[in-house]
């Protein structure tokens, strides 16, 4: 059989794989990067009868279709066709699938292809509720909300800040304040502020500076991407219904805290439409540069910040 998982939200789509792979319950398990192996040998890999014949498992990351060559197409068509016990994941990289394309239509009429939806705030919350349920751990309404604030409602960072808090709070039963002020850090928040304020100022070297902060921290580019994408959008939204509707009312129509939108606000005039589409476009390469072409991070996300 053969799984693919698409979604940006790497860490729901990690929960939902590893869930599966639980509930599989295969022990011999290959992890494979596309990137570096390639279909052929992912294919041979999963054919191999070792000299245990153990069912398999391969997980396959950085998968995507639009790299397959049409031979690689052909090649996995046939697989498809005589499947075998063994289970293979794919790890789909790609934005959406081309459901013109036969492979596609053959992946979604004989294998099982998940879209892993960005969750909302509601979802979230209620996603973030679950984990600490699922735990045994005790967690309130408020405590949620302060977890979803402190991580500025970014599913990836919140899901990655939780399991953290889930590791802290191993074989306790109650989730209390001091934990969540202890483990979750407010410092990357801050500076995720910070990075966008600087981009909305277009400021080269603040812009820098708060890259190199969130970078050796380790919060990924794709989530910094993620975020200020996020906020480009949300000052287009702005630009467009600001007058409309009173504050609360618009900040609960875009499902953001009110305090997000007034940091937005000194900026409605700076931008006009095309200048901001013209930044989600660059964004939208910065994004396939990195996952799809596997260009360097750093220096792609510093052109980036060049570019403005």
């Amino acid at each position: 059989m053969i799984y693919v998982f698409l979604g940006k939200d790497f860490n729901i789509v990690k929960k939902r794989i590893d869930d599966l792979v639980n509930k599989l319950n295969i022990s011999n398990i290959i992890k494979l990067d596309f990137n570096e192996v390639g279909l052929k040998n992912i294919l041979e890999e999963v054919n191999y009868v070792d000299l245990f014949n153990e069912k398999k498992l391969l997980i396959v990351s950085d998968f995507s279709l639009k790299k397959l060559k049409k031979d690689e197409e052909e090649m996995l068509s046939k697989y498809i066709e005589n499947m075998d016990d063994n289970v293979i994941i794919f790890k789909c990289i790609d934005e959406a699938l081309d459901e013109r394309k036969s492979i596609v239509k053959l992946l979604k009429s004989k294998c099982k292809v998940e879209y892993i939806e960005k969750l909302d705030y509601k979802n979230l919350h209620e996603y973030v509720t679950n984990m600490f349920k699922e735990n045994n751990i005790s967690s309130t309404y408020n405590q949620v909300k302060k977890i979803l604030d402190l991580c500025e409602y970014n599913p990836d960072y919140t899901i990655s800040e939780v399991e953290k808090l889930l590791i802290y709070k191993y074989n306790e039963k109650e989730l209390l304040d001091e934990d969540i002020d202890n483990v979750i850090s407010e410092n990357h928040e801050k500076e995720m502020f910070s990075l966008i304020e600087n981009i909305m100022k277009k400021d080269l070297n603040g812009m820098l500076k708060s890259y190199n902060v969130l970078s050796s921290s380790n919060i990924d580019e794709t989530i910094i991407i993620d975020q200020i994408e996020k906020q480009f959008r949300l000052l287009f939204q702005l630009k467009h219904l600001k007058g409309t509707m009173d504050e609360f009312t618009l900040s609960k129509k875009l499902e953001v805290n009110p305090y997000v939108l007034k940091k937005l606000y000194p900026y409605l005039n700076e931008y006009k439409d095309e200048q901001i589409a013209d930044i989600l476009y660059k964004l939208s390469e910065v994004d396939s540069d990195i996952k799809i072409n596997g260009y360097d991070k750093k220096r792609t996300m510093e052109l980036f910040f060049i570019s403005l």
